[in-house]
C-alpha cells in the first residue's frame, strides 16, 4: 500500500493539542511538506483512541495517526482492537521518544489524587509507587488532558499529574520532577493509517506487512501450525499479539507484524488454502 492518491486534507490524532500523538503527526505533516504534498492538512483532535480510525476511515481524504506500541508498556490495546474493526490500512510506521514530567501543587506525600492518562501510568509506576503511594489515580484520555484538568483541581486540594514535557515547561512553577518514566530510552511506535479504499493494493516490496490471523478453529499445535509457514519460507516474525476474537468466549485472533521478503505472498496464499482467515492491515515504510 503506497499511500492516499491524493494529498490528505486532514490529519485526525489524539487530542487536545500538545500529546505525543499530536507531535507524531506534525511529524507526518513535515514529511508532506518534504514530499511537496499540497498546503498542510489540517489537524483534527479527537477525544479517544479508536475515534481516530472511525474519523479516518470516513473521510476519503485524510490520515490517522495513533499509538500502537511502547518499549516499556506494550501494546496500546484500544489502537490494537481498533485496527482490526475499521475500513483502513496503515500506510507508515514512526517512533517518538517518550518522557514524562510530573506537576504537583503540594509536597508528594500530601497528593490525593493523581490525574494521568493509563498508558503513560504504566511507563511511570515505579516512580508513582515510589513517591505517591496515597494518591487517588483519576484516569484521563490522554497526557495532556491530565495536565488539564490538574491545572482545574489545583483550587481544590492536593494534586499532582504525569504530564510531556512541553506541558510541565509551560508550568514550570508546579514541576517538580523530570523523566519519571521507568526506562530512559522509553519510545513510543506510531502508526499512520489511510482509509483502505484510498491506500491502494499491498505492496510487498516496502519494509514491513501487518496482518490480521483468525484461525476460525481451535486446536492442540494451530499456533506452531500458522508460524511454521512464516519459519518454513524464512518471513520473520517481528512482532505476535493474541486478543478476543469477542465471538465466542476463549476465542483469539492474532496481530502479528513481520518484515517483508520475496516470500510473505506465498506464505499468505498458503495459510489461506488452509482456511486460516488472513486480513492485510497494511505494507508500510518507517517514517523518519
Amino acid at each position: 500500500m503506497t499511500g492516499t492518491h491524493t494529498p490528505p486534507r486532514r490529519i485526525y490524532t489524539l487530542g487536545p493539542e500538545g500529546t505525543f500523538s499530536d507531535k507524531a503527526a506534525r511529524r507526518v505533516v513535515e514529511h508532506l511538506r518534504r514530499r511537496g504534498a499540497g498546503p498542510a492538512p489540517e489537524m483534527h483532535y479527537t477525544r479517544t483512541i479508536p475515534e481516530v480510525l472511525l474519523r479516518t476511515e470516513g473521510d476519503a481524504e485524510s490520515l490517522g495517526v495513533l499509538p500502537i506500541e511502547n518499549s516499556d508498556a506494550g501494546t496500546v490495546v484500544p489502537a490494537q482492537d481498533a485496527l482490526g474493526r475499521h475500513q483502513v490500512a496503515i500506510i507508515y510506521e514512526l517512533s517518538l521518544r517518550i518522557q514524562f514530567c510530573l506537576l504537583a501543587n503540594a509536597p508528594l506525600d500530601k497528593v490525593r489524587r493523581l490525574f494521568t492518562q493509563p498508558v503513560a501510568l504504566e511507563q511511570c509506576n515505579q516512580y508513582v509507587t515510589r513517591h505517591l503511594p496515597g494518591s487517588e489515580t483519576v484516569l484521563t484520555h490522554s497526557n495532556t488532558e491530565s495536565g488539564l484538568l490538574y491545572l482545574e483541581a489545583r483550587g481544590q486540594g492536593a494534586a499532582a499529574a504525569i504530564v510531556p514535557p512541553e506541558f510541565a515547561e509551560e508550568h514550570q512553577g508546579d514541576r517538580v520532577a523530570v523523566d519519571i518514566q521507568n526506562y530512559q530510552d522509553n519510545t513510543t511506535r506510531f502508526f499512520v493509517v489511510a482509509p483502505r479504499g484510498a491506500a491502494g493494493a499491498p505492496d510487498f516490496s516496502r519494509h514491513k506487512t501487518s496482518l490480521l490471523v483468525d484461525p476460525g478453529e481451535d486446536r492442540p499445535g494451530l499456533l506452531y501450525d500458522i508460524l511454521s509457514v512464516f519459519k518454513r519460507h524464512g518471513v520473520n516474525l517481528t512482532r505476535l499479539e493474541s486478543r478476543p476474537a469477542r465471538t465466542r468466549a476463549w476465542t483469539y485472533l492474532f496481530f502479528l507484524d513481520v518484515d517483508n521478503n520475496d516470500h510473505v505472498e506465498r506464505v499468505l496464499g498458503e495459510l489461506s488454502a488452509q482456511g486460516v482467515g488472513i486480513t492485510v492491515l497494511g505494507c508500510y515504510d518507517r517514517l523518519e
